[in-house]
């Protein structure tokens, strides 16, 4: 069996359980729909998601967690190990949440930090998986989840199929228009796409901080002279 046949397995295993937690809530959550709601539904759904494995056991899902309650930063939103024998397979996997309002249709949330991959990598594992789910405002005002075009209530995407026109920010976080459609690449591809984006994100922080500083002493020859009026 091949790579791309696990990881369909992964993603698939995955939208199954998130799928049926929606589903066991008439697609409708108890929390106000406004412009953060997306925090409040992703730590709601990983506290069902760990619910959902205790009280149904799956034969390739096992230790899920949700993210530490309290932390300010999390690494995910959920984690939990994957295992199948038939891909000889058995490795941790980190999850992380995005919903996202319906009406933001330009939507670029930020999709994790280079350097918290880089040390899940050599850590020696690989997977980030995003669980993407859109949602809106029932008539009073509480968050009621929307189908995708395809008409599934969950889309599961792992980063390294992310869409080519990703960038690394400042932050630095990967971010990229939420409704760009995954491009399918191996391991190897993933990690040189990464290397080209980090590479390209540090370029552009090395130029920016040039030309600020070529423009400094401008800048403060004028601070000097400004001084030299004050109280005058």
């Amino acid at each position: 069996m091949s790579e791309r046949d696990l990881e369909n397995s992964i993603k698939q295993d995955i939208e199954n359980v998130f799928t049926k937690i929606l589903e066991n809530h008439s697609y409708i959550l108890p929390i106000r729909a406004n412009s953060r709601s997306g925090a409040e539904i992703s730590d709601y759904l990983e506290d069902e998601f760990v619910k959902y494995l205790t009280c149904n056991a799956d034969e390739c899902i096992y230790n899920p967690k949700g993210a530490p309650k309290g932390a300010t930063k999390n690494p995910y939103d959920f984690c939990f190990n994957y295992k199948n024998e038939k891909y000889n397979f058995d490795d941790l996997i980190w999850g992380d949440i995005k919903a996202t309002k319906t009406s933001y249709e330009d939507s670029n949330p930020d999709l994790g930090t280079p350097e918290k991959i880089i040390k899940f990598i050599l850590d020696g594992h690989f997977y980030l998986l995003f669980v993407f789910i859109e949602y809106d405002a029932t008539l009073d005002g509480k968050v009621q989840f929307k189908k995708f075009n395809d008409g599934k209530y969950v889309h599961c995407q792992f980063l390294k199929d992310i869409h080519h026109s990703v960038r690394i920010n400042p932050k630095p976080q990967f971010q990229v228009n939420i409704h760009e459609p995954e491009e399918y690449r191996t391991r190897e591809e993933f990690i040189e796409l990464f290397y080209k984006k980090y590479s390209e994100s540090i370029d552009r922080i090395i130029n920016k901080q040039a030309k600020k500083k070529q423009e400094l002493s401008k800048r403060f020859d004028v601070l000097l002279k400004k001084i030299c009026k004050y109280c005058k």
